[in-house]
């Protein structure tokens, strides 16, 4: 046992006996020279009988053994001391990056322009040609410090040649023929392959390279087809850009677009190309139209045309009402005649006395409207701004396409007093769907009448096709007179309907003619339809002037009562109808009967309690 002599010495300071125990392991510490020395540490070498077998092993290597394992100075160093390209690749050397910057700084500053990995060696030049090399040892390629010397400098790129050759051959490969790819790296490479279909473009999904849908044929590329037949060919789908470029171009190919000479350019199926024209074209290529036409289709461009606006002579030979009270009440007069459709921007129509000359005492009216067979206008005007007992004729002035100024030869009177016929003595015949329920829900009084539901007389229910109430007038007018008819009428319904974008009920107020006996139906030949709907997720009642059509309805929107003013005249077998809610107002003209006339009305069942009113305003003959 070995005690530290600092240890024996204190078992003997002054005044201190060391015990036998101490005492004896004092001495036993010591070596004595009759003692043989067994070292537990020591190293022995092989030894060798005399065939040259190894007959003991030891426990170090030999000095040959030793050589035999590493390298000195001179096996990897030339006579100028420089490193061996054969010992570089040794060192597992994988990639070597040759940079143009001068300082290992400098590099990390532009190490985006470069492509390696960790543990790959980093050559930088210096003025005479040679590299120093460090090798990255990974992390932020744009830290210096992650680039570490590896003291090797004045190396040549010279000395590393075949390197990258020397290593591949010790990589595993591939055990066939083909094209690959190093797909991933680990203690061994993976290979992917590399084998589309011959002459189809590689795609990259991601993780591998595959072959595409575009086809290379003979310098044509093709999608979806392996026979192109243009520079590239898009077999099926659609093409999409912010912009086409078009040169200069003279085939001629069925189905083409091209450009040739300012003309975009289209070739139709038959091979006959023709010249697309832009907005900015057209009014150029209009004026061509008269010596392209042929004289059928000028005479065709012509009615075409007028069916527009009109730039014939205009004339009006009638105008209805031929009377008209003087009174603050719009009035309406329907203008007949020929080439009517006139451009509003450039048409203003006044009011003359007969007998003035042109631009004395003219009055502007309120406004016109136009149809598009050019045979009639209405014209509005409030009848207290003319002077009673006073007959007007209209004046019709047009500043383009041409000039033209029409006084029109028929006239309207204006008077204070018109001999109207007398309302208060109207008669009703009515109807409803249980007998002797009429007087509930329909009243009548001249020319005051009313409908208002009542499950007494039919349940509430979703059935517009069935009638449930009907009221018709005694005669108003007799046949073959000419009339004015002015009324009032309101709609309205309590309760709510659920949203089914159909329309509940129909009302239908209008004219019937008088041999035609009273039923549940509705046999009124001109009418306002009136209805109720939750359309677009809110109630509304709503009206239509006749038919049931989209140019014909008027729909206030979110209400549950609207009021209507309606005006109908008679002229011959001509009808017109005004149909005004609020500031929109539906004019329509018919043809029909000329016989006496009726007033009716008839009303469907509906899901909630309807109320419709009527007033006749006025009505008189001319």
């Amino acid at each position: 046992m070995s005690i530290p002599l600092d240890k024996i010495y204190s078992y003997f300071k002054a005044n201190k006996f060391p015990t036998q125990q101490q005492f004896e392991d004092s001495w036993s510490s010591f070596w004595h020279k009759d003692e043989v020395i067994i070292p537990v540490n020591t190293a022995t070498v092989d030894d060798y009988d005399e065939s040259g077998n190894i007959s003991k092993l030891g426990n170090v290597y030999t000095k040959n053994q030793s050589n035999d394992m590493f390298m000195s100075y001179g096996d990897y160093t030339d006579n100028n001391g420089n490193i061996l390209a054969e010992k570089i690749e040794a060192l597992g050397l994988t990639t070597l990056i040759e940079a143009v910057e001068t300082t290992i700084s400098n590099f990390a500053d532009h190490s985006g322009s470069y492509k390696f990995e960790d543990n790959d060696f980093i050559a930088i030049p210096d003025s005479s040609g040679n590299f120093s090399l460090y090798l990255f040892k990974g992390g932020a390629k744009t830290d210096k410090t992650n680039y570490l010397p590896t003291g090797i400098s004045n190396v040549t790129i010279g000395m590393v040649e075949g390197l990258q050759a020397a290593l591949n051959t010790k990589m595993n490969k591939p055990s066939g023929n083909g094209s690959f790819f190093i797909k991933g790296l680990g203690s061994e490479p993976v290979y992917a392959p590399i084998s589309p279909v011959a002459n189809y473009l590689l795609s990259w999904d991601g993780s591998d390279f595959k072959g595409s849908n575009v086809y290379y044929n003979a310098g044509k590329l093709g999608v979806d087809t392996a026979s192109p037949t243009e520079m590239f060919h898009l077999n099926n789908g659609r093409i999409r850009s912010k912009a086409i470029v078009l040169d200069e171009n003279t085939e001629t190919l069925i189905n083409q677009i091209t450009y040739f000479n300012k003309k975009l350019l289209f070739t139709d199926g038959a091979g006959t190309k023709k010249t697309v024209l832009t907005v900015e074209d057209l009014s150029t290529e209009f004026l061509k139209l008269p010596s392209i036409l042929t004289s059928t289709q000028k005479e065709q461009f012509g009615i075409d045309w007028n069916s527009q606006y009109s730039n014939g002579s205009l004339n009006v030979y009638s105008i209805t009402p031929t009377v008209m009270k003087n009174n603050h009440v719009v009035r309406y007069l329907v203008l007949q005649g020929l080439n009517l459709n006139v451009n509003p921007t450039t048409t203003s129509i006044k009011f003359i006395p007969i007998g003035n000359a042109i631009g004395i005492g003219e009055i502007n009216c309120l406004g016109f409207q136009t149809f598009a067979d050019g045979k009639s206008m209405i014209v509005s005007i409030y009848g207290d701004s003319l002077q009673p007992n006073t007959q007007y004729n209209l004046m019709v002035r047009i500043t383009s396409p041409t000039v033209q100024v029409h006084r029109t030869t028929s006239f309207v009177n204006v008077v204070s007093n018109i001999d109207s016929i007398d309302i208060n003595t109207l008669t009703w015949e009515t109807r409803a769907f249980t007998a002797g329920q009429e007087g509930n829900v329909l009243t009548t009084n001249g020319g005051l009448f009313s409908y208002n539901s009542n499950t007494a007389n039919k349940v509430y229910a979703y059935e517009p096709n069935i009638i449930v109430a009907a009221a018709k007038s005694n005669s108003i007018f007799d046949s073959n007179t000419n009339f004015y008819l002015e009324i009032n009428m309101s709609l309205s319904q309590v309760g709510t309907n659920s949203y089914n974008d159909i329309y509940d009920f129909y009302g239908y107020l209008g004219l019937l003619q008088s041999n035609i006996p009273i039923s549940l139906t509705d046999n009124s030949f001109l009418r306002v339809i009136n209805s109720s709907t939750k359309s677009g997720q809110y109630q509304s009642v709503l009206v239509w002037n006749n038919i049931l059509s989209t140019a014909t309805r008027i729909e206030p929107g979110y209400t549950n009562q609207l009021n209507a003013n309606i005006i109908i005249m008679r002229t011959g077998n001509i009808y017109t109808q005004f149909l005004t809610i609020g500031s929109v107002t539906i004019i329509q003209s018919i043809s029909s009967t000329t016989e006496a006339i009726s007033l009716s009305l008839a009303v469907s069942n509906g899901t909630t309690q309807k109320t419709i009113n009527g007033s006749i305003v006025q009505a008189f003959t001319f």
